[in-house]
């Protein structure tokens, strides 16, 4: 009795067991059918119609972009460049000061339009600050007459202000000329020892 009990048991395992087993063997089924089907529809199959439309068009070739430069070498390459950029930035400010070959100079190679130059600039000076006195003098004028025709006593002070500063002003300004003139003076004379022709310095 317990025999055919035992046996009638390892039967309804058995059976389970298949039903089971049975059971996964459809799912693993389907889904591999639904995967299939999905497969299929995203690829997409060329026929000589697709073929057609691109007969006769360019083809192009793709490189590869190029590789990045060794930091070291680059590195080296900008310490070998930096000097001769720097030689020749120099080379270039050399020509640039070079007088043309046919602009005359003086014995220290100083050409005619240097002389030219400075002694315009010099000239140029000189005429401002005389400029600048002939202001001076019609201010201090003005403000004389307005110092005397104010019979204000408080306004007469700071008139008399005025006056005392645009006088230091005229002292500042005479010397300045004076300068100038002496500076222009010791210029011609620079040019002549030097050999500067007349006509570079008028």
């Amino acid at each position: 009795m317990k025999l055919i009990s035992s046996i009638l048991t390892g039967m309804l395992f058995l059976g389970i067991a298949s039903l089971g087993y049975s059971q996964s063997l459809a799912d693993l089924a389907k889904k591999e059918k639904e995967r299939r089907q999905a497969v299929k529809a995203g690829v997409k199959v060329l026929t000589n119609d697709h073929a057609a439309k691109f007969d006769g068009a360019p083809i192009t070739l793709g490189t590869p972009p190029p590789a990045a430069p060794d930091s070291v070498g680059a590195a080296k390459t900008g310490a070998g460049t930096e000097k001769p950029a720097a030689e020749g930035d120099a080379a270039a400010a050399a020509v640039k000061e070079k007088p043309a070959s046919d602009e005359p100079v003086d014995f220290l190679g100083r050409p005619e339009s240097f002389w030219k130059q400075t002694f315009a600039d010099a000239r140029q000076k000189v005429k401002d600050l005389e400029n600048e006195a002939n202001v001076l003098v019609l201010k201090l004028n003005d403000l004389q007459n307005t110092f005397y025709k104010e019979s204000d006593g408080f306004k007469q002070q700071e008139i008399q202000r005025e006056i005392q500063k645009t006088i230091y002003l005229v002292d500042v300004n005479r010397d300045n000329i004076a300068k100038a003139k002496t500076s222009l003076a010791d210029l011609e004379t620079e040019a002549r020892k030097t050999g500067a022709l007349p006509g570079w310095i008028r």
